[in-house]
């Protein structure tokens, strides 16, 4: 995934989200009983070096409603010809629905890309 970016040298060039563990599945953001189980979110910035504000959003795109904003957090970003690397592990619960929403990427604010992302019901537990 690439971001349609115009102006901003702040772009994110590769970016995903999966279950913490793969028995809840491969892909997306998987949720039981309106919860969402641990997840992991991925992402690589291009941006000038510098430190910058770092934050992504999950929003349900026909509405804009926001359901989940990650933490914020202070990211060293290497400059424009390297790779920035960035990985949040999400392990509380948060009630989100299923459906399809968009990871939104932000950079002190400012728009840097975004990822589509599936909320799925997580696969049925085996017993044990």
């Amino acid at each position: 995934m690439q971001a349609d970016v115009n102006g901003l040298q702040r772009k994110i060039l590769t970016a995903g989200v999966r279950p913490l563990k793969a028995v809840d599945g491969s892909d997306g953001i998987s949720v039981r009983d309106g919860y969402t189980l641990p997840f992991v979110v991925t992402r690589e910035w291009s941006a000038p070096a510098g430190y910058y504000t770092e934050q992504w959003f999950l929003v349900k795109p026909d509405t804009g409603e926001v359901f989940v904003e990650g933490v914020p957090q202070e990211a060293l970003i290497w400059g424009l010809q390297s790779r920035t690397e960035l990985r949040d592990e999400v392990t509380e619960p948060l009630p989100v629905p299923p459906g399809t929403y968009q990871l939104v990427f932000a950079l002190n604010r400012l728009k840097g890309g975004e990822l589509e992302v599936e909320v799925a019901e997580a696969p049925a537990e085996e017993a044990a």
